[in-house]
């Protein structure tokens, strides 16, 4: 295998520049600034094709409309430090330029109540990015201790088939976990065990719980395209439910059980009972008891997951030796300190300041620190208009990243959206990873 291998394959797809950016559910839509009678069709485009300038190269946004009106102008670092704020009549060209790595977004919207910004971004020598702040010097040192604190508490590891088809037993599937927790997960495991099907893992992005009957429907929709066995975590600290709406439920009694709107905050006064790390360790140990099951093949173990769940792909590659290829979707919690420099942090606008204040507990579970110890290959995945996962910071892990590694831009979408070529292309890489 060649050495530390680096490949770019730029995105494109189909959807307008500067688009709407739009959030998991909106993928797919052709959204603009405005449903009207005769809507405000807004375009943001960059002046460089590839969307990739050089530090203290100058670089425009031009901005059209089909109607002519006002429009509010933000230029700003992924949406943090603002550049510039101006007013604009389209047609209209915006000068940018930065003198040092990041990414330049322009949001453009009427000044209507509500509008909501077209969105456009622009790299800037992205492949320099590093994380701002240093690693803890006891970073490996703590998630050695807490490998050793699960390893001292017995896994009382449980399996229950729930499920069966032609081809698949499904399994709900718990273990022990740290902090007097339990984790737990779904497992699928092929009828005949003589098979010795790869398994594919999953942690679900946003708040990745899972349910029984979703699990079947993941399994019987194969978009993998191989026949493989696979394993989802469920994150919360709870049994899980057997369809979506109770699942949904559950969800909102447990999080006013421990009044937190979001269970990612669990714990973020403390780097010992933060749900990170006890999340990581469940996750940890269910594979390893889900790979001492009969017709799975431990040697083709791989992950695919975006978001939450690509931060979560780094942590299992970092940590684990099991995997033999990872990808990893606009991952999420690399470079928490970016923020102190006017880069934007990879969390939304409604968990910023909850997150920003615990950088002590944080910079161990900054996942641009993980890609740093994994040398498997790695996928990432990255939007350019993403304004929750923002691209410096994206980069900023994937320059990290230490093996064979092949970055895929999605240089005009954003966070839940892509080209349809897009997760056709990361599956198939996946399966080529473990073909002999």
């Amino acid at each position: 295998m060649i050495k530390n291998p680096i490949v770019i394959m730029t995105m494109c797809g189909s959807m307008l520049m500067g688009q709407v950016a739009p959030t998991a559910s909106d993928a797919g839509k052709n959204t603009t600034a405005k449903t009207t009678e005769n809507p405000l069709v807004v375009t943001v485009e960059c002046s460089r094709k590839s969307h990739l300038v050089h530090t203290n190269e100058p670089f425009e946004f031009i901005i059209t409309a089909n109607k002519p009106k006002k429009l509010k102008v933000v230029v700003s670092m992924d949406g943090e430090a603002i550049l510039q704020r101006l007013t604009v009549m389209p047609p209209a060209r915006v000068k940018a330029v930065l003198p040092h790595p990041g990414f330049v977004r322009c949001a453009v919207s009427s000044f209507e109540k509500d509008s909501t910004p077209v969105l456009c971004g622009v790299g800037v020598d992205p492949e320099q990015l590093r994380p701002l702040l240093p690693e803890p010097p006891d970073f490996d040192e703590f998630w050695a201790n807490t490998k050793a604190e699960l390893a001292a508490i017995p896994a009382d590891f449980k399996m229950e088939k729930y499920a069966s088809d032609n081809t698949l037993n499904y399994y709900r599937i718990s273990c022990d976990n740290l902090n007097n927790q339990k984790a737990y997960g779904f497992l699928s495991l092929p009828v005949d065990a003589s098979k010795k099907l790869p398994l594919l893992v999953t942690f679900p992005g946003g708040e990745a719980y899972m349910n029984e009957e979703s699990f079947v429907n993941l399994c019987a929709k194969n978009d993998f395209g191989i026949d493989c066995a696979r394993l989802v975590y469920h994150l919360p600290p709870y049994q899980p439910e057997k369809n979506l709406a109770n699942a949904k439920a559950r969800h909102e009694q447990f999080l006013k059980e421990i009044g937190l709107k979001r269970y990612i905050f669990f714990g973020v006064e403390d780097r010992n009972i933060f749900y990170t790390r006890t999340a990581v360790t469940g996750c940890l140990r269910l594979l390893d008891e889900a790979l001492k099951q009969p017709g799975l093949d431990p040697e083709r173990v791989v992950y695919h997951g975006a978001s939450h769940g690509g931060a979560f792909g780094l942590y299992l590659a970092a940590f684990s030796d099991k995997f033999k290829a990872a990808f990893c979707g606009v991952p999420n919690f690399g470079d928490r300190g970016g923020f102190l420099a006017g880069r934007h942090t990879p969390d939304c606008i409604r968990t910023s300041q909850t997150f920003r204040g615990h950088l002590d507990t944080l910079l161990y579970f900054d996942t641009a620190f993980a890609a740093r110890r994994i040398e498997i290959p790695v996928m990432i995945g990255v939007g350019f208009i993403d304004p929750f996962c923002a691209p410096s910071a994206v980069y900023t892990i994937y320059n990290e990243l230490k093996g064979p590694k092949i970055l895929l831009p999605k240089i005009k979408n954003g966070h839940g959206d892509a080209p349809p070529e897009y997760g056709p292309m990361t599956y198939l890489w996946l399966s080529k990873q473990i073909s002999f």
